[in-house]
């Protein structure tokens, strides 16, 4: 495995790649070389102040690019963010009712969450409506867990267009939400037995499947309150029951 792009942007708008200083035309030639799944590291210095405009810029090159991103408190990146703010728990509880609400929620990168209301159910379309029907009826509401993509939500106007981009079923969770589902989506990075607690089905995107640790399935099924996993097959564009 190669070593990951690691990018910092300090307070004055000043880059640094690898450490070394480097101007933004540098950060984008790393990210245009760096193959499919390279990982990028970013740190943002003063980060609870206002961004520079080159930040915004490195990080829309970063999701355009679709690369999997893991934020840093510090300069050293010896830290995640995520890990280092909050518990699980306390993490995932607020996640986790504002899911039953009816919305669909999406961890990002940085700790925070995006909030998406699902579309009322007697204004999406009936064909829609039965698609997701026959996935998971709605006479059972279930708690659904999603793993993928999730770096687009650090874009400066993340957006459907762009989360349709990064996960494919997209819509199909939109859907998920319109019958009355709780769901919510983290990327490969996140604490699988965290975000799965209270799940019954859990749903992992083919193209994150990959960066997932040995023996996941087993991890996220103790965690779950009950076990059903499933994978979107990309190719195949289908959900499979995983083993």
């Amino acid at each position: 495995m190669s070593a990951p792009i690691k990018i910092s942007v300090l307070a004055d708008g000043r880059l640094l790649l690898a450490g070394e200083p480097a101007q933004f035309a540098d950060i984008e030639a790393a990210l245009g070389a760096a193959p499919a799944g390279e990982s990028v590291w970013y740190y943002r210095e003063d980060a609870a102040g206002e961004a520079p405009p080159v930040a915004m810029a490195v990080m829309k090159t970063i999701v355009d690019r679709r690369l999997p991103m893991r934020l840093s408190s510090k300069p050293d990146f010896s830290d995640t963010v995520v890990p280092a703010t909050l518990t699980m728990e306390k993490l995932f509880a607020p996640i986790r009712a504002k899911a039953a609400g009816g919305n669909l929620i999406i961890l990002r990168p940085s700790g925070q969450y995006l909030v998406l209301p699902a579309i009322p159910r007697e204004k999406a379309s009936v064909a829609a409506i039965e698609a997701v029907e026959r996935i998971l009826p709605s006479a059972v509401p279930r708690n659904v867990a999603v793993v993928g993509d999730t770096n687009w939500t650090l874009a400066p106007a993340p957006d459907i267009k762009l989360a349709s981009q990064a996960i494919p079923f997209f819509g199909l969770l939109m859907g998920l939400t319109s019958i009355g589902h709780a769901v919510w989506i983290v990327g490969p990075d996140t604490d699988l037995a965290g975000a799965c607690r209270e799940a019954d089905v859990l749903i992992v995107d083919s193209a994150s499947a990959g960066s997932l640790p040995h023996g996941w399935e087993q991890r996220a099924r103790a965690a779950m309150r009950a076990g059903q996993i499933l994978i979107h097959d990309r190719d195949a564009y289908r959900l499979i029951a995983a083993p």
